[in-house]
């Protein structure tokens, strides 16, 4: 009977309290609130947006891939990305312009924050692996400027030197092969024809038929295998560049402002804050009573 008139007591007390300060309580939450609202909507806003992106520098530099990565270790293409927030955060936008040429010192200011970060997959065994992407995140304060970051980062790593003294090489290389199977391919293709011309021009028993037959096919396959292995130089020459964006960055209009999460979390810290000045003000007031 003792505690049930204990717990009523308490909550009645408990009651009265926020009662007697309500007006306290409320105003002071509901003027944190409206401050935090009113400042981010007259705050600059700024624009977050994402890009997937891939590398070949790996490839020219000859890097291997671990066990863990399906291709292309993108380690040193993620680094020299997150190299540029040094500068940001620095406020250093000439070193930004040098580094991504095409943006003028009143751009680089427009951004506020880039970094880059792997794409990693899950396999059957939850275990996690790198791939041939990483994703690149920016926020900028204008949205305008989006497109010129986009290609001031793929100057930035065409630029590099180290980086192009590796890509004209894997390049050149790579030209040199594809001349190197295209005469291949040539002389293939004449020795071919000369076993079809001899063919049909003298008289050969069955079995010298057979064989020339299967020369023939012979050749047509290596030329097939050849020409496949010189498509692929193509492609690796046209796709495999310092930066490619296989999903650009996205030309976003909506303004990035956070008010629900900072209302709601100033608003909670105003409303223990006012309870805290509602027990304070009532002790003292309880002990100024006592002295009389």
């Amino acid at each position: 009977m003792n505690k049930e008139i204990s717990l009523e007591r308490i909550l009645f007390d408990v009651i009265m309290f926020f009662d007697r300060n309500k007006r306290l309580i409320i105003s002071m939450t509901l003027f944190a609130i409206i401050g935090v609202f009113l400042f981010q909507k007259l705050k600059p806003s700024f624009y977050e947006t994402t890009a997937i992106a891939t590398s070949g520098i790996s490839e020219y530099v000859g890097i291997e891939i671990s066990e863990d990565d399906d291709m292309r270790n993108q380690r040193m293409a993620i680094n020299l990305i997150n190299d540029l927030q040094l500068d940001v955060d620095k406020e250093d936008y000439e070193a930004l312009t040098k580094k991504m040429t095409n943006l003028s010192i009143e751009l680089a200011s427009q951004i506020k924050f880039i970094e880059a970060e792997p794409l990693l997959r899950q396999d059957k065994d939850e275990k996690f692996h790198n791939t041939a992407d990483f994703q690149i995140n920016l926020l900028v304060r204008d949205a305008n400027i989006i497109e010129h970051v986009q290609l001031g980062l793929e100057d930035y790593f065409e630029n590099n030197k180290y980086i192009a003294e590796y890509w004209f090489e894997f390049k050149k290389g790579n030209e040199d092969l594809k001349k190197a199977i295209e005469d291949e391919i040539e002389d293939l293709q004449s020795f071919r024809d000369e076993l079809i011309t001899k063919e049909s021009l003298t008289e050969i028993s069955n079995s010298s038929n057979y064989l020339a037959s299967n020369n023939e096919q012979t050749i047509a396959n290596d030329i097939i295998i050849l020409e496949e292995r010189k498509r692929k130089i193509e492609r690796d020459i046209k796709l495999i560049k310092p930066l490619s964006f296989s999903k650009p960055f996205t030309q976003t209009t909506v303004a990035e402002r956070e008010v629900l999460v900072w209302g709601t979390a100033i608003g909670f810290v105003a409303f223990i804050l006012s309870i805290i000045i509602a027990i304070i003000r009532e002790v003292k007031q309880k002990s100024l009573k006592e002295t009389k």
